[in-house]
Order: C-alpha cells, then structure tokens, then sequence
C-alpha cells in the first residue's frame, strides 16, 4: 500500500481505527449470540472503566446494548500517534478476552482468539511501517 509522506501518519490513524472497527464489531457480534447484548455492554464499559486512566479516548467510544458507535471516536483519535490508538485498543481487547475468560472458563476466548489474533497483529504491522 502507497502512502506519500504527508498523508502517511493520518492514514495510518484512520487504518488503525478500521481495523479496530471491524474487529470490535465482529467482536460484539460473536460474543452477543453467546451472552446478550445487556451482559456484553455491561462488559465493554467494564472494560473501558478500566482503560480510562491510561486511554482516555476509549470512553468516546458510545456501547449499547444495540453495538457500538464509533461516532463520536472518530474525532477524539484525530492526530492521535497510531500506535497510541492501537495500544488503547489492544489493551481494550485484552481486557474483554479476561472478562470473558472469567465469565465463561475460555468458551468465548476459544470461539474468538483464531478471529482477534490476526488483526492485531495486522494493527501491530501498521504500526511498524510507519
């Protein structure tokens, strides 16, 4: 993927979200068949509590018990550094898969692991060609 210079870091913040984006939103749509939508919205601002000291930006992030809106995130990440951005939402992720691990002794963590793993690590290859 060509990227100039001057759009590159831009770029990169925006694919950073993408990616996270869809991530989440496969996320909340594997892990809501299994619980509900109550328990899992419960567990996301769970999870973004937690965050919010070191992540501040997490909390722009709008659950529900109808998904998650991105709305709002959009324009707090802007000019952020991407591997900020990634790091948030990394740490995001680790601490649902703990939630879940908690809530349901790995089911939810098996069912999801093979479907997170590769995108972080894509975020994490993002973030190494900048």
């Amino acid at each position: 993927m060509a990227i100039n210079g001057e759009k590159k870091g831009k770029w990169s913040s925006e694919a950073v979200l993408d990616l996270y984006s869809k991530l989440l939103t496969e996320i909340w749509e594997t892990v809501s068949a299994l619980i509900g939508e109550s328990i899992l919205e419960f567990l996301f601002k769970l999870a973004i509590q937690k965050l919010k000291g070191k992540h501040s930006f997490l909390l722009t992030l709008k659950i529900s018990e109808e998904g998650i809106s991105w709305d709002g995130l959009r324009g707090t990440c802007q000019g952020k550094p991407p591997i900020e951005i990634h790091r948030g939402f990394q740490s995001l992720v680790t601490h649902l898969f703990d939630l879940f691990a908690a809530l349901t002794e790995g089911v939810i963590s098996r069912e999801l692991f093979p479907k997170v793993l590769p995108r972080v690590r894509e975020a994490e290859r993002m973030i190494a060609r900048r």
